[in-house]
């Protein structure tokens, strides 16, 4: 009998890629010949050496493919002639728009060969009419990301730089040019047209969203709220096209395929399947979740053209491998680590459990084997995505059960509902029938919602937590397969190790940001409850934005401070008070208190909204005419603060005239995000 790891030929060469991606991103491209000739001599010497050398070479040879793919692939460096020319063009890949503004990411053609990636950021109206392939020329400033305007803890630029981003600027003059022939604008050109095919037929307009997001996609349409109750319940994975939606569509296709292979050979149906699922991959956008499905799928199908046995789990190595090969970058991104690491918890926990299911009453394997897809899946993801997005739902088994036997029901209904709408038909009854299917699985979902506790927000997890967790699991996972003592022992230190150094590594919290904004201050704080319970505190936001403006600065900042905050963002009005007002009791990490004034007009300094007592800091804002002297001697500060909300020109003279003219502290809010432990001797007095 063959030793099991022959069954997955494709794991080493995969460990020595990744590993070598790994080493190229922190020590540089030098040592790749070396590694790479290594590994060729231990293969040629293969049969002069122990058996252990080949599959060593193969990693080795692998390792340094690795490192020259991560070293091919490398982001551009950005010139400061790039950054200082003043207009660009380019094609652009993505485009949303929220509250806030259009936000676009643009490849440029920089006739002198940079070829780089920009965020660039506009008002509402300028980029009306702009989609996903235009050729886009675009007036403004542009500089590197900077971690400099984010809250402490945030890696901005990281998230930038593994999406290929390496600037971001701003513009108010956008013009298109042209239109690209690139495969993103025809594969955004083939998702628009399927979505409008749904959206002029007689369905609702939620059913439409929710549709176009499983089918083809199409999920900027989808509502904040959707998503927030999708995740809260544990089956956001619904929304975002993954191995599931391809597995449902190949059950469409066996079905309706399955009297082609009636009449014709088996064989001619499994490449109809092929080209089927290649097809929707590339209508999807080449997803790194969709393309593995269809790898892997098409390993089946060639598997049984060629009469040749297929192993699940070497077949979902060999599609990472080959998604890594095109894009290294895919790496480090959260959707396609929870995509694999779902898929491999599943194929390795399944045989295991698929001999007692099949134990079962005929009438009871179906759901058992939902439930144990399901926690495998949870399994997988549970950890890395409380890592990401700090949210654990309590109760995602009694979600996803009902929307499993759902969903495939849902997406036949659109998919013939697109067929028909094509065809010039609009066919109400059907339409009817899944607006009645989806408004079921939509109330169960805000059933499961609504219960107490239905989600854990704000949960703190640290990559020492992970690693250990994952090293724990593959631990737990040995010990399954090898029903073995030691192993099981092994399994129940590293929990021991992993609930330590989720003890010990807990990060201080935060008492109080100013995030910065270039239109208005404010000041989010956590205010305890008049008993000190820390749980039952409040979080409460004094900003200068006028009614309207704060309301959606409210849910922004739910969104980005979640973990400060620890509320769902849907439920904005209760996780965040707004409250008005120019003096503040902000509270220090040591636990002392410090008194600050916001000025942002001239009368607080002939009626001041203070007791008398010291202000430790004035926050000069927008708004204010006076000079910086005038708010020394009203309020006598022991520190100021200058806003980021004043203009640029008259911020820097009042820098430099504080700095060269004064002894008190100043500190410009211009280029960073201010918060409690950033500065935890703020509210100290100076002598």
């Amino acid at each position: 009998m063959r030793p099991p790891l022959s069954y997955v030929p494709a794991l080493f060469p995969l460990v020595g890629f990744i590993a070598g991606m790994l080493v190229c991103e922190m020590a540089g491209y030098l040592w790749i010949p070396v590694v790479m000739i290594s590994g060729l001599a231990l293969i040629v010497a293969r049969r002069r050496l122990p058996v252990w050398t080949l599959p060593l070479g193969g990693m080795l040879l692998f390792c340094g493919l690795g490192g020259a793919d991560m070293s091919y692939n490398r982001l551009p460096e950005v010139t400061d002639d790039f950054l200082s020319r003043g207009q660009w063009s380019g094609e652009v890949l993505e485009i949303s728009e929220n509250d806030r503004g259009i936000h676009m990411v643009v490849r440029s053609d920089d006739t002198t060969g940079v070829v780089a990636d920009m965020l660039v950021h506009t008002l509402h109206g300028v980029a009306d009419g702009v989609v996903p392939g235009d050729i886009v020329s675009f007036r403004g400033t542009l500089d590197r990301p900077s971690n400099d305007k984010v809250a402490k803890g945030v890696d901005y630029v990281g998230i930038l730089a593994r999406r290929g981003i390496v600037a971001t600027g701003f513009s108010e003059e956008i013009s298109v040019a042209g239109h690209s022939d690139s495969w993103h604008y025809l594969s955004w050109r083939m998702r628009r047209e399927a979505a409008s095919l749904l959206m002029r037929s007689s369905l609702s307009g939620e059913a439409c969203q929710f549709l176009a997001a499983v089918t083809v996609g199409e999920d900027e349409w989808l509502s904040p709220d959707t998503r927030e109750a999708f995740s809260a319940a544990g089956v956001a994975h619904v929304l975002a096209l993954s191995g599931l939606h391809v597995g449902i569509l190949v059950m469409i296709l066996g079905f309706l395929l399955f009297p082609l292979g009636l009449l014709w050979d088996w064989r001619v149906r499994c490449g109809v399947v092929i080209a089927a699922l290649w097809i929707y991959a590339f209508l999807s956008g080449m997803s790194a979740s969709v393309t593995r499905a269809a790898l892997m799928a098409s390993m089946v199908c060639g598997g049984i053209i060629l009469q040749r046995p297929y192993m699940s789990f070497n077949g979902m190595l060999v599609s990472e491998l080959m998604i890594l090969i095109v894009s290294p970058r895919q790496l480090w991104m959260p959707g396609f680590q929870m995509s694999y690491l779902a898929v491999g918890c599943i194929l390795l926990v399944m045989p295991v459990v698929l001999p007692w299911v099949r134990r079962a009453p005929w009438c009871m394997r179906w759901l058992l084997l939902t439930v144990a897809i399901s926690l495998s899946a949870m399994l997988g993801t549970g950890m890395i995505a409380m890592y990401y997005f700090d949210i654990f739902p309590v109760y995602f088994l009694l979600a996803n059960i009902p929307v499993a036997m759902i969903l495939p029901i849902v997406m036949a209904g659109g998919i013939a509902v697109m067929v028909c709408e094509a065809v010039g038909s609009d066919p109400a009854w059907l339409c009817s029938a899944v607006d009645g299917i989806y408004d079921v699985m939509l109330r169960w979902i805000e059933l499961i919602t609504s219960l107490p506790a239905s989600a854990i927000y704000g949960v703190n997890i640290t990559w020492y937590v992970l690693a250990s967790y994952y090293v724990a699991m593959c631990l737990g996972l040995v010990a399954l397969w090898r029903r073995s003592v030691g192993w099981s022992i092994s399994l129940a230190v590293m929990v021991l190790v992993t609930v330590f150094v989720g003890g010990v590594t807990s990060e201080e919290e935060e008492q109080w940001f100013i995030p910065h904004d270039a239109y208005f201050t404010t000041i989010i704080c956590r205010m305890p409850s008049d008993g000190g319970d820390v749980s039952r505190s409040r979080v409460e936001m004094l900003t200068t934005a006028p009614d309207i403006a704060a309301e959606s600065l409210r849910d922004e900042y739910a969104e980005r401070y979640r973990k400060f905050v620890g509320h769902p963002t849907s439920a904005a009005e209760q996780s965040i008070s707004i409250v008005r007002g120019n003096t503040v009791v902000l509270p220090a990490c040591d636990g002392t208190t410090g008194r600050l004034v916001i000025v942002n007009h001239d009368s607080i300094l002939s009626a001041p909204c203070y007791d008398g007592g010291i202000v430790d800091c004035a926050l000069i804002c927008r708004g204010y005419r006076g000079g910086w002297q005038t708010v020394v001697d009203s309020l006598r500060p022991c520190r100021i603060l200058l806003s980021a909300d004043i203009p640029k020109r008259r911020h820097m003279r009042m820098l430099d005239s504080i700095l060269s003219c004064s002894q008190i502290p100043v500190i410009s809010l211009r280029d960073v995000t201010l918060s409690s432990s950033d500065l935890p001797d703020i509210f100290k007095k100076i002598e």
